[in-house]
């Protein structure tokens, strides 16, 4: 049977990741015949100097030892599990991790500004080297982290298959749950993966699904409550491997504002990405005029959320509009009925001056099924 990253690799260009303090790359690989290795890219993006600290994890390779330090050397020759750098304002680090034997392992790298303050952005790719001869390579973007993540799984060509790697990088345990659909409907009974600390998981989705075969499904991934980590999947075509996108999942709402009396004053629909705990989306309102909403942002957390938008208001000044509120159940969508949780909460809009301008109620429900009764 194949197994996730025992395969050759080709050429992909890598994006760049949006600068944080930590990044964690949820997969890497270093050794085997013909030989992984790891790129590692570092980019510090303040205007002063800041201090980074390397962590390589071991994978499910490992498996007893999943998640303890792997011993790496680095390009430098340096043989550890972990390294310490300095970047002056805006330098651009670049390190290659390879194996310390022959044998293949797997795991996950994190990446941290030491320096308070400090925001750092980079890439992963592993490769392969027969000798000297580049075999290939592939990018690994996994520095996001997700609470439900949602993947395009397609197996229809002979010799396709997908893989998928995520790990814990957090301090205290956390279970997984991997659910493959086709329309509505579960393909197979859910998958659940508990990851203790520093622990890494990755494995093909034929290896998950034995049932998948020659056909198209969504792969849909989801963290306990209150839990966010990074992902990352890739695609098989015979020998060839690339990365395809991990899209987080979010969610589409239909609100009424209400003034004192209980008239709606406003009507719209929402529609938001789910990155960790972040909302990041746009809105239309459809009543009392209809308008769009280019940008919203907040959070979600629980059942209580905050997300705002910049308004222009009458004199062209512009203000901040800011939804408050709680939902039925912790990012819910719909109840054990079927029909839409209930998400109320305050909508405040406030001046350019901070001064409060209106408060109003507001009430929602999930744009799919029926309103909550």
């Amino acid at each position: 049977m194949r197994s996730f990253l025992m395969i050759p690799v080709f050429l992909l260009l890598v994006t760049p990741l949006s600068a944080q303090s930590e990044l964690a790359f949820a997969h890497m690989a270093v050794g085997g015949n013909p030989a992984y290795e790891t790129v590692l890219q570092i980019v510090n993006e303040v205007e002063s100097t800041v201090s980074v600290g390397i962590d390589v994890f071991q994978g499910g390779l490992a498996g007893s030892s999943n998640g303890s330090p792997l011993t790496v050397r680095f390009d430098d020759g340096t043989v550890s599990a972990s390294r310490s750098i300095a970047l002056s304002p805006f330098q651009e680090f670049t390190t290659i991790l390879s194996g310390t034997g022959a044998t293949l392992r797997n795991g996950w790298v994190r990446v941290r500004s030491v320096t308070p303050g400090g925001k750092i952005s980079g890439n992963l790719l592993f490769r392969q080297r027969s000798g000297s001869t580049l075999v290939g390579s592939v990018g690994v973007t996994g520095a996001q982290r997700f609470r439900r993540g949602i993947i395009q799984i397609d197996h229809r060509e002979s010799g396709s298959d997908s893989g998928v790697a995520f790990a814990n990088p957090d301090a205290v345990s956390v279970m997984v749950t991997l659910d493959l659909f086709r329309g509505p409907n579960r393909i197979a009974s859910p998958v659940q993966v508990t990851l203790q600390p520093n622990q890494h998981f990755a494995k093909l989705v034929s290896e998950m699904f034995p049932t998948l075969w020659n056909q198209q499904a969504t792969l849909v991934i989801e963290t306990a409550a209150n839990r966010s980590i990074p992902f990352v999947a890739l695609r098989l075509d015979g020998s060839h491997l690339t990365s395809i996108p991990v899209r987080p999942l979010g969610f589409t709402f239909q609100y009424t504002v209400t003034g004192d009396g209980g008239a709606a004053v406003e009507t719209g629909l929402w529609q938001f990405d789910f990155a960790s705990f972040n909302l990041i989306g746009a809105g239309t309102i459809e009543s009392p005029v209809r308008a769009e909403i280019p940008e919203a942002t907040g959070s979600w957390m629980g059942t209580n959320f905050q997300f705002r938008y910049r308004k222009t208001l009458p004199g062209n000044t512009v203000g901040m509009v800011v939804f408050n509120g709680t939902s039925a159940g912790p990012e819910s969508t719909v109840d054990a009925n079927g029909k839409s949780k209930a998400v109320t909460g305050r909508v405040t809009t406030i001046g350019a001056d901070g001064q409060v301008v209106s408060v109003n109620n507001f009430s929602a429900f999930h744009r799919f099924g029926l309103p909550a009764q």
